[in-house]
This record gives C-alpha cells, structure tokens and sequence, in this order.
C-alpha cells in the first residue's frame, strides 16, 4: 500500500495559495459548525518520524476557533497510566458534543512504536488490535466522527530531516526519542503500519496516507480530506461562502491575525 504513494508530489506557492485559500475559509466554518450541530470529532495524525505531524497539525488548527478543539500529543505511557487498563488514557480525551479532538500520535503506538522497539509482548500488540477496533466502533456507534492520518517520507528523506534537525542547537529537541527508534528500524515500522492498515481502516474510522515530503501538498490533502469527511455531518449548519474575493482575503487575514494568539502543538 505504502510503496503506490507518489512521494514526488508536490505544488508551487501559487498553486498551494490557489487551493488553500477557499479551504482555510472552509475549514473555519466546519469548526463553527460542528460546534453547532454538537458532533463529536477525533482526528488522529500518526506517520513516520519527522514526516511533519507537527506542522499538519498547527496549520489545521489556525483556521478552528480554539474554543472548539483540543490537541493531544501522545508520549509513552507514564507510571500512572500503567497502573490503569492501556486505553484508559485515551478515553479520558475523547471528544466531547461539538468538539474536535486531534490527537498527535495516537492509540497506535502500541502496535506501531511498542511493537517495533519491543517494549511489549507479542501478544499485548496482536490484542491491542481488537482492543482498538472496538474502541473505535464503540465511539462512532455513539456519533463520534472519525478521520485518521498517514503521513509518510521515504527512509533517505527521513535520514536526512533528522540529520538536519540535530546539527542545529534549536530544532535538536524536536527529534524525539520515538522519532530516533523509529528511523533506526525504519522497514520493520513500515511494515508494522502496513499490517496495521488491514486491520484497522474502516468506512466509520478510515485511514488517509498522504505523502508529506512537500508541505504545500501534504496540507491541502489534509485540509481536502478533513473537509470532505466531515462536511456531510455539518452541511447543515454552514455560512454560504463570501461573495467577493476582497471578503475572502479579508477573513483570511482576520484568521491569520487571530492565530498569532494561539499556542502550537510540538513539532515531530
């Protein structure tokens, strides 16, 4: 599955302004409405290390009014949640009635990052699987709507984006632990997530793999997708668009302002 991903792709900055501009005004009115519909929605983001989780994240959450969203960032597991049952932790960051949740790394680190690095037994990870399906199942039968990332690089890409995150004082702390373990046992973590694909895509929790070498490209599918997910619950509730060009700008540049004000999750 992974190996059919056109890692090449790519666009200009005028075709990325092109594209972008009606889906940052978009995006700001899906988050309205739900909000207003009272729809719950969990956004997973997982991928290869430094693939620029971070970054989709930060530029998703601009255009969402920050009463109305969440951010997640998963780590391993800390001494007090293995003192509770392994999802326990995720359930407490479910979405609420008209929130979204984004998780930065998610629930599938037990059978992406645990699995590969060997932290847990065989059998913790090959459970884990139906652990997650009917996690997943049991929120989208209560309404919860699902939508869940990919975001891949090639091993060379990945090598070379550590390579230069860690030559520089300030960025060195951005390449984490996970993302080291990861690039060390790179086939063996695509592999796992191939694996992962099979068992857990489903029509009500889907899986979205987007090339992430250019950023331009990896955040218009991002946007695209989200916004066809979620449009069909919220059409309802949305404004139509603005009439004129000069509005569109002008609410681009309100939002912008607006997110100046706002904190960024971690990069990957």
């Amino acid at each position: 599955m992974l190996e059919q991903l056109d890692l090449t792709r790519a666009l200009t900055k005028d075709e990325f302004r092109a594209r972008m501009q009606p889906l940052k005004f978009e995006m700001y009115q899906i988050g309205r409405a739900v909000f207003e519909s009272r729809i719950p929605v969990l956004v997973v983001f997982e991928g290869i290390g430094t693939a620029g989780m971070g970054r989709a994240i930060t530029a998703l959450v601009t255009r969402l009014d920050p009463r109305g969203y969440r951010v997640h960032p998963i780590n391993a597991p800390s001494e007090r949640d293995r003192r509770y049952p392994w999802q326990y932790r995720f359930w407490l960051r479910t979405p609420a009635r008209g929130e979204i949740a984004i998780f930065h790394g998610s629930y599938y680190r037990r059978v992406l990052i645990d699995r590969v690095a060997k932290n847990i037994a065989k059998r913790e990870w090959r459970e884990a699987y139906r652990d997650i399906q009917d996690f997943e199942r049991t929120l989208a039968d209560d309404g919860v709507v699902i939508q869940k990332f990919w975001l891949h690089i090639s091993k060379a890409d990945q090598k070379r984006r550590i390579k230069k995150l860690l030559d520089n004082k300030d960025t060195a702390w951005r390449v984490s632990p996970d993302a080291q373990s990861g690039a060390a046992h790179y086939d063996a973590f695509v592999l796992a997530a191939e694996e992962m694909f099979g068992y857990t895509h489903a029509e009500y929790a889907p899986w979205t793999l987007i090339a992430a070498k250019d950023r331009r490209w990896m955040t218009v599918q991002v946007f695209e997708t989200l916004a066809a997910r979620l449009k069909p619950f919220t059409h309802a509730h949305m404004l139509p668009p603005p009439a004129s060009t000069q509005r569109a700008e002008t609410l681009e540049q309100e939002l912008e302002d607006a997110g100046e004000y706002r904190s960024r999750p971690n990069a990957d």
